[in-house]
């Protein structure tokens, strides 16, 4: 199954969603966006743990049919009054590709959703690049982003990097 915390980036950033709100519509539009199949639980209170990152929605009251989180009514990004213990969380149908960041409709240009899911998760990400196919790889291993070690790096890594993160 595809489940885990639900997280957005806007302006270059990651952060949470706050659970104020929280339903089976948002939780729809969250496995739509991510093609994780159909929602099965709206998850509240950090059930996937905490974030660490922002918080960036709050309040979010989705309809259900639109093709993004960031479509979706909310309180405003980075109007909130939440802890990480009230992040979000999704249980979709589906499956999905290993975590890779940015996903979903506007790619590169707005706000993109991701699930992280808290165990021994290893996802993969580009920051400090002028687009999201490019910059510094960080690795995504136990709940915290650290920067990848290049000393075996090579272009055949940086190919299947590449591919991986749909960026050719």
């Amino acid at each position: 199954r595809c489940a885990g915390r639900v997280e957005v980036k806007h302006q270059g950033q990651w952060g949470t969603v706050c659970d104020d709100k929280w339903d089976m519509k948002d939780a729809a539009v969250v496995c739509r966006q991510l093609d994780c199949g159909s929602a099965l639980e709206a998850h509240q209170e950090g059930h996937f743990g905490p974030g660490s990152d922002l918080i960036w929605m709050d309040e979010v009251q989705c309809g259900g049919t639109e093709l993004a989180l960031s479509d979706c009514t909310h309180s405003g990004w980075g109007e909130q009054d939440c802890d990480h213990s009230e992040d979000a969380g999704v249980t979709c149908s589906g499956k999905r590709p290993a975590c890779s960041p940015p996903l979903g409709p506007g790619r590169g240009t707005g706000p993109c959703c991701a699930l992280r899911e808290q165990r021994m998760y290893t996802g993969f990400r580009l920051v400090n690049g002028s687009t999201t196919c490019e910059g510094r790889v960080e690795v995504y291993v136990r709940g915290t982003w650290g920067t990848l070690c290049a000393s075996r790096w090579d272009l055949s890594d940086a190919h299947v990097l590449c591919r991986h993160l749909n960026c050719g």
